[in-house]
């Protein structure tokens, strides 16, 4: 598939495709706050595969960008456009002189952390007083893609040896924290696919789950660890709602 990166904003009026209502406003927003929304146009059809928006803000580190959306169209799910916008998004703020671009997601999200951790390098930090609107707590990050200087994949542990370290393990589609398991050493959480439609679902028709899971990454963080990385988990088994992934936990600090 022929992808091709387009500015909405600032890019040349003759080039832009036909855009969507829907994303109309979006961009108006994105336009008041000196931001930009990037398109992967489909070269063969003409249409949006995807779109991507951004707009900057500063912290004591400088300039930087948010990330305000990703979004990809249903008829291009797998087709890696959402990486041809990340790399989009590095090539418009390299000409911006900025190389950090931030965002908030969930850690239960399986695509997204394979997108941004595991090939992006970007680091999460976990974000303990996330809640519902009910008010229940909710396993949350906040994200940061530098890419001058992406996270490298730890060496710490051989892939053999991830589920005698894994805190959270699955069994019956549930997940189970190991009891007895030490806050020593490197640490592991697993997961099956989760993409965002499944965590709706499970938080509808599962709470417990989700406690069980804001508990595991609750305690991680008081016991002093941080994320490491996001990678698969080798030689799992392909049953619906196996574990497949798996976030590695580095003790940083003692809290």
């Amino acid at each position: 598939m022929n992808v091709k990166s387009v500015p909405l904003i600032a890019g040349p009026r003759k080039s832009r495709p036909d855009v969507p209502a829907a994303l109309r406003d979006e961009i108006r927003r994105l336009e008041e706050r000196r931001g930009e929304m990037i398109a992967a146009r489909d070269e063969d059809s003409g249409r949006i595969a995807g779109t991507i928006g951004l707009f900057p803000d500063h912290d004591e580190g400088g300039k930087f960008y948010h990330l305000s959306s990703l979004q990809v169209a249903p008829a291009y799910t797998g087709a890696d456009v959402d990486s041809a916008l990340l790399d989009a998004a590095g090539r418009f703020l390299a000409g911006k002189k900025v190389t950090r671009l931030k965002f908030a997601t969930s850690p239960l999200l399986t695509p997204a952390a394979w997108l941004y951790v595991h090939r992006f390098g970007a680091r999460y930090r976990w974000r303990e007083s996330s809640r519902t609107p009910e008010g229940r707590p909710w396993p949350y990050v906040s994200g940061e893609c530098d890419f001058d200087d992406p996270l490298e994949r730890p060496l710490d542990l051989l892939d053999e040896e991830v589920p005698q370290h894994c805190l959270v393990f699955w069994e019956h589609g549930k997940p189970v924290v190991r009891a007895g398991l030490r806050f020593t050493g490197p640490l592991c959480v697993a997961l099956p696919d989760i993409d965002p439609d499944g965590l709706s679902r499970l938080a509808d028709s599962d709470p417990a789950a989700i406690s069980t899971l804001h508990g595991a990454f609750q305690s991680l963080h008081i016991h002093g660890y941080e994320f490491a990385w996001f990678d698969r988990l080798q030689g799992t088994a392909e049953a619906p709602g196996a574990p497949r992934w798996y976030y590695l936990m580095k003790h940083i600090v003692s809290l």
